[in-house]
């Protein structure tokens, strides 16, 4: 939690409240309670509007009053039953503080906690950042940006991806971000976390993913450092605004690792469909030219097509994931049980990544 929040005592027997995200007038009194605890005494929250994008944590813009001064802010929840419950807000939070004014648009953090008294489950409220979000999916299978758009936002997006990847977190990260720091153990260290959540998701075995696995293991490369990865980088984690990147979004699978491994997961096919552009920006030619004349790293071509066959793996396992909080957790959000019928052409696209890869 942020050192000067104060948390709200639970309703009946002091219990935290079970979170409903749907229940949009009890969380917008539970924030104005908190609001009024840790921003001002007089604070007063307009309506909320729930935001559809993002499949993780439930989010909702509201405007907060103080006198005369108004603020645009977001709130985020990470639900108990989501498809990455357990959440928890600080390594997110901690980390978009400290890269704040290094290279990388974020929004503002104002206030976090991995407490549940106050929503029954961990929360962040940041600024509200003007923009759109572009998606892959495009309804004719082409291109999601015009070629001159291409160029612009291609090179923002790379840019910011560097100054990430170049980021010095030690002193900073290493007691609020999970991941390892030794370049041996990187791969291994995602392989066991994502194993783990693949067995945890399903009883069910699927002998592609239990193969993918054994693979993965068996050529895991060596980092070329150790930075940090967003985890999920790629179209449709960013604003757009006038044609500038105004924030990069959905840090919740932030953590130390090999750097090469965003840039695999910019590579997936999920992100292309059948344009030629990875994330619709850039030929992956062009992708590898300006990464290494932006970071100074030696790109190992073999590395990257590693990392793309494990984000295909990863990516398969999250529609497990999908799947099991809708089923299982109760999770009555329908894109959930979508994600869920795309498992088959996840295992698809996971077969001629390894075959790429191998």
């Amino acid at each position: 939690m942020s050192g000067s929040v104060a948390s709200i005592k639970g309703e009946g027997n002091h219990e935290a409240p079970v979170f409903d995200p749907f229940d949009v007038e009890r969380v917008r009194a539970r924030l104005t309670e908190f609001l009024r605890l840790n921003a001002d005494a007089k604070a007063e929250v307009g309506a909320l509007r729930r935001y559809t994008v993002g499949f993780s944590w439930v989010t909702y813009g509201f405007e907060l009053s103080i006198g005369n001064k108004v603020q645009n802010l977001i709130l985020r929840v990470g639900p108990p039953n989501g498809i990455f419950s357990p959440y928890k807000a600080s390594p997110e939070s901690i980390t978009l503080r400290h890269l704040a004014g290094n290279g990388v648009p974020v929004p503002k953090i104002h206030w976090f906690s991995d407490a549940h008294d106050t929503f029954g489950a961990p929360f962040f409220i940041c600024d509200l950042v003007p923009g759109d979000v572009p998606i892959p999916w495009t309804t004719d299978g082409g291109d999601a940006f015009g070629a001159d758009e291409r160029v612009r936002i291609g090179e923002q997006f790379l840019g910011a991806l560097a100054s990430l990847h170049n980021f010095d977190w030690r002193g900073k990260l290493e007691m609020a971000v999970e991941g390892v720091t030794d370049t041996t153990q990187t791969a291994h260290s995602q392989i066991d976390y994502w194993v783990g959540r693949m067995h945890e998701w399903s009883e069910r075995r699927f002998p592609m993913l239990e193969w993918a696995a054994i693979w993965l293991r068996q050529n895991a490369p060596v980092a070329p450092r150790i930075s940090v990865v967003h985890g999920d980088y790629r179209i449709g984690n960013f604003l757009e605004h006038k044609g500038r990147i105004t924030s990069i979004l959905d840090w919740e699978l932030v953590h130390l690792g090999d750097p090469l491994e965003d840039l695999g997961w910019i590579c997936l096919q999920a992100w292309r469909g059948r344009s030629p552009y990875m994330c619709h920006l850039f030929t992956r030619d062009e992708l590898y030219e300006r990464y290494e004349a932006l970071t100074g790293i030696h790109l190992d071509a073999a590395a990257v097509r590693y990392w793309e066959a494990f984000g295909t793996f990863k990516l398969a396992v999250m529609h497990l994931g999908a799947t099991h909080c809708y089923e299982a957790r109760g999770f009555n959000d329908l894109r959930m049980a979508g994600m869920g019928a795309q498992v088959p052409r996840m295992l698809l696209q996971l077969e001629t990544a390894l075959e790429r890869a191998a």
